[in-house]
């Protein structure tokens, strides 16, 4: 268990505020660049859990503050489709040996959407079709842990503001965390032992959930749109990294 002193807390407080300001800002990227943070300063056995925790808060805050933008009608078939993913990867989960398919074909969604020339169409989900989107989700959460950068081609639509690209997306994501915590409980995580640090980080990054939704209103929907692909670029080098450069 790491030594919390209070250079150890300033330099996790600062991250979390910063990254949880980015989320807010663009809807995503902070998640992993937190992760990769965090990595410094906690055994991998809490690390995931924590970071469950830390990006349940950051999406529901984000959530609350632009709860006036969440689509209402994706959430909903969306919502239906994470059970039944979620007791496909239960069956399967042991069966698959390698994932590295997964993250390649995620990464190939992200590209389309970040180079697509204009003749090509959009990925572009007809509403009820999200259900279909969140039962995928549900099946590639325990798999391959997150599942933002999947998600987000399919949220940045010429019929979504910005405002409701991120709360939709985040209020997406938050159920998806939801589902996470009582598998953590059920293989013995004990976020008590934590606990002072765990609220620290919480707080911190609900203030830096403020200031992004702050800055997500000022940002104009073209600048919106530059860095939310920027952030999916960056998002499907890292896979291509992961997959061929770290397996």
């Amino acid at each position: 268990m790491l030594d919390f002193n209070i250079i150890n807390l300033l330099l996790i407080a600062i991250s979390c505020f910063f990254t949880s300001a980015l989320s807010g800002t663009i809807g995503m990227g902070g998640g992993v660049l937190l992760l990769a943070v965090l990595t410094f300063f906690f055994p991998i056995q809490i690390l995931i859990p924590l970071h469950g925790i830390i990006q349940l808060v950051s999406n529901t805050s984000r959530v609350y503050l632009l709860r006036k933008h969440v689509h209402k009608q994706i959430f909903k078939y969306f919502i239906v489709g994470i059970p039944f993913g979620s007791i496909l990867a239960f069956i399967v989960i042991k069966e698959i040996q390698d994932r590295s398919i997964w993250l390649l074909i995620i990464a190939a969604l992200i590209f389309y959407t970040v180079f697509k020339p204009k003749k090509l169409p959009p990925l572009k989900l007809k509403i009820p079709y999200f259900f279909f989107l969140g039962l995928v989700a549900g099946t590639l959460g325990p798999l391959i842990g997150a599942t933002g950068p999947f998600l987000a081609p399919f949220f940045l639509r010429d019929d979504l503001k910005k405002e409701n690209i991120v709360a939709t997306k985040a209020i997406c994501q938050a159920v998806i965390h939801v589902f996470k915590i009582p598998v953590f409980l059920f293989v013995g995580v004990n976020y008590a032992d934590y606990g002072v640090v765990l609220i620290i980080m919480c707080v911190v990054t609900i203030l830096g959930t403020l200031q992004g939704v702050k800055i997500l209103k000022k940002i104009s929907p073209k600048v919106f749109t530059y860095l939310f692909k920027a952030a999916l670029l960056i998002a499907g080098l890292r896979i291509l990294y992961k997959v061929f450069w770290l397996s």
